[in-house]
């Protein structure tokens, strides 16, 4: 039985590359990344209805037929996978982003009650998600809505009461020295003046959410503890809820051939504990 593969961790852990590995050895299943429209996840897209669809269309009628053509209808919304759209409009992108689901746009009963509509509708197999069930939405709520760790588990276990576990499988790249990660794709992530964009960016997102504010965040360090933390809730969640549904790799340390093969051994055989502690 196909599996529904999702690729989780943190920035700098090699998920991209493990997606396109996976897509290329696997072009049975359909792949889904980052910004892509996703019958599960709405990152970098806007979610939107009728009239602030119309309106959009009303205010940048340059790019009206770019946005239809980037439009899925879901029921009375629509989702613009606005990001693949390429121009120079100043107002386009900030405009767009604000329909956006994440990053306390939406309020806790909206954000919670979308998350949940999306994966209780999803019923299909044989597809290959990058971060569509913790990195987001894990986010969301440490930063945005300040769970507290309880309230996010449960959070988690009610949404696993919509997902069959049967068609199931996480795959969590790990890392074990965070800080060092960081430090690398602080370097490498840069544009072409040598301006550390990546590092900046994920600064602004942090210390501008309302636990970063709150806690003062600022510093490297404190985005280092923050994916620290992250990771800490994702552990219990796997290892609570998710026992014999997940697969941890060891970031640029596994063999393919080893995921290849434990993906197999999860479409073939009934769910084992095949998690590497």
């Amino acid at each position: 039985m196909k599996k529904n593969i999702f690729i989780e961790g943190i920035p700098g852990c090699g998920k991209t590359t493990l997606l396109n590995r996976l897509n290329e050895a696997l072009p049975e299943y359909q792949c889904f990344r980052e910004g892509d429209w996703s019958p599960v996840e709405l990152a970098w897209c806007s979610y939107m209805n009728q009239d602030e669809y119309e309106k959009a269309l009303r205010l940048f009628p340059m790019l009206e037929e770019e946005i239809r053509k980037n439009t899925i209808d879901e029921g009375e919304k629509k989702v613009v996978t606005y990001t693949k759209i390429r121009t120079e409009e100043p107002d386009f992108y900030s405009y767009m982003e604000q329909f956006e689901i994440y990053n306390g746009r939406r309020t806790r009963g909206e954000f919670h009650d979308i998350v949940m509509s999306r994966f209780q509708r999803f019923n299909e197999t044989g597809k290959l998600f990058e971060c569509s069930f913790f990195q987001n939405i894990v986010e969301e709520l440490l930063l945005y809505e300040q769970y507290e760790e309880e309230k996010i588990f449960a959070f988690y276990k009610e949404l696993l009461e919509h997902v069959d576990l049967n068609s199931f499988l996480l795959i969590r790249l790990e890392t074990t020295d965070i800080k060092t990660t960081i430090e690398q794709i602080k370097k490498e992530r840069v544009n072409e003046q040598g301006e550390e964009v990546w590092y900046r960016m994920m600064m602004e997102y942090l210390n501008q959410s309302p636990y970063g504010k709150v806690h003062q965040y600022s510093t490297f360090q404190d985005l280092v503890d923050h994916f620290t933390r992250r990771m800490q809730m994702e552990d219990r969640i796997m290892k609570e809820l998710l026992t014999n549904h997940c697969i941890r790799l060891e970031s640029k340390k596994y063999t393919f051939e080893e995921v290849i093969a434990d993906i197999k051994s999860f479409a073939n055989e009934e769910c084992k504990d095949r998690s590497v502690e």
